[in-house]
């Protein structure tokens, strides 16, 4: 899912974060776990359950955020020791302009999220209206509705939101063992467990589907990890991913295999939930996205300098609500398979350079002498994104998991080129 804390002040994307404005990492995992809280989630905890069933779904969930969770430790301490954002991170591996290629795809990347999350949640808004109002509102003026309500927000009144959303996260954690507690009841653990998938996507393409739905969040990990204020913070926050992701999953998946729906809103309103589900579930998506859109106009920002940084994100939201009437949902899954092959590398590589290369020594100072593009980290990632693939369509055979392989081939191409290329 996309994650990004450059929204919690600009003041600092570009310097260190000062000590007195650093805070304790529960803070930080709870702004976590509130974004983590959105329809996108929901919707693919409940694909997947579905495709391979509970019992493999669970290990699936448990595995790949734990595995996510080492590789988020690893880079949040980068981000407690740098005080520094992924941004000012990417800059000494990629080069000054390098970084403007991969600060583009993770703003294109945003973006996508910002489409797939503001059409599923259209859908959510069209089926409440249905069932509470009994008003039928066509999807697409529910998704444009929804899309200039998170612009607004995203431009003129996030921060008041984001807030309130961080003080909410108690009661969607409730909300959510609520809902376990009343669709486990209905059935037994063992029946449950005994569900089997529709084979409709094999192990491999549900855990590419999990990877890619909380891939950003080791690359972005930084800019959160850089207001906590010891490493032990920086890993009481990824705690919010090892713990709280399985749990959002799980809260999509069992609702979804007992009514046998993905909609999360139709699963609400057959649990008569219809009320709190709308209340919480569309203001956690609403939030969401809203941190996305404003993700994605800072990230641009970094690229397209000259421009207003409200033009940047009423273009961005403009693009976004197009592609998501066209119904790039649908496509969701195919999505994040791709998201699992180009996100890793970069991640691998500004951790490949910080520990092995820099030996932790990132000085600002030295920032104007760093070169315009940094050839092994560019060449590394092609290389890592071209074997992923080729594993991927099974023309090569490595780990099986395209995450895994492009991430090592990365981490290693670098290391290599880093010693010829001086």
């Amino acid at each position: 899912m996309a994650l990004d804390n450059k929204q919690e002040t600009d003041d600092y994307t570009r310097t260190r974060v000062p000590e007195n404005k650093t805070v304790h990492g529960i803070n930080i995992a709870s702004i976590i776990v509130g974004i983590g809280v959105t329809l996108p989630t929901f919707y693919v905890g409940g694909e997947v359950a579905q495709a391979i069933g509970l019992s493999k779904s669970l290990w699936v969930f448990i595995l790949v955020n734990l595995v996510l969770g080492v590789l988020c430790a690893i880079t949040a301490i980068i981000g407690n020791r740098t005080r520094l954002s992924t941004y000012m991170l990417l800059h000494f591996s990629f080069g000054r302009k390098g970084t403007l290629f991969i600060n583009f795809l993770i703003g294109v990347t945003l973006l996508g999220w910002y489409a797939v999350t503001v059409e599923i949640f259209g859908e959510a808004l069209t089926d409440a209206f249905k069932h509470l109002l009994d008003v039928n509102v066509p999807i697409a003026v529910s998704i444009i509705v929804g899309s200039i309500l998170m612009t607004l927000t995203a431009i003129f009144g996030f921060k008041i939101v984001e807030r309130f959303s961080t003080l909410a996260v108690p009661l969607m954690i409730i909300f959510l063992v609520y809902v376990l507690y009343i669709t486990i009841g209905s059935q037994s653990v063992e029946s449950l467990f005994g569900i089997k998938g529709n084979d409709s996507m094999t192990i491999i393409e549900a855990i590419s589907a999990i990877v890619g739905l909380t891939i950003l969040t080791p690359v972005l990990m930084p800019d959160f990890s850089r207001f906590a204020r010891k490493d032990k913070d920086s890993l009481i926050s990824v705690l919010a991913l090892v713990i709280g992701f399985p749990i959002i999953l799980l809260a999509g998946a069992i609702p979804s295999l007992i009514t046998g729906e993905i909609d999360i809103m139709k699963i609400m309103i057959s649990l008569s939930l219809t009320i709190p589900a709308f209340i919480i579930l569309v203001f956690a998506t609403w939030t969401t996205n809203t941190s996305n859109l404003y993700s994605t106009q800072l990230t641009l920002s970094t690229i397209f300098r000259k421009q207003k940084m409200a033009k940047l994100g009423i273009i961005a939201s403009a693009i976004g609500t197009l592609v998501a009437v066209i119904g790039i949902a649908t496509h969701f899954i195919e999505l994040l398979s791709v998201l699992s092959v180009l996100i890793p590398p970069i991640s691998a590589i500004f951790i490949a350079d910080f520990f092995f290369i820099k030996k932790q020594k990132y000085d600002l100072n030295d920032f104007d002498k760093l070169p315009a593009f940094g050839i092994a980290a560019i060449v590394s990632w092609i290389l890592s994104c071209t074997v992923a693939y080729l594993a991927y369509f099974n023309y090569i055979s490595l780990t099986s998991i395209s995450f895994f392989d492009s991430f090592i081939v990365a981490f290693i191409a670098y290391l290599v080129l880093k010693k010829i290329i001086k």
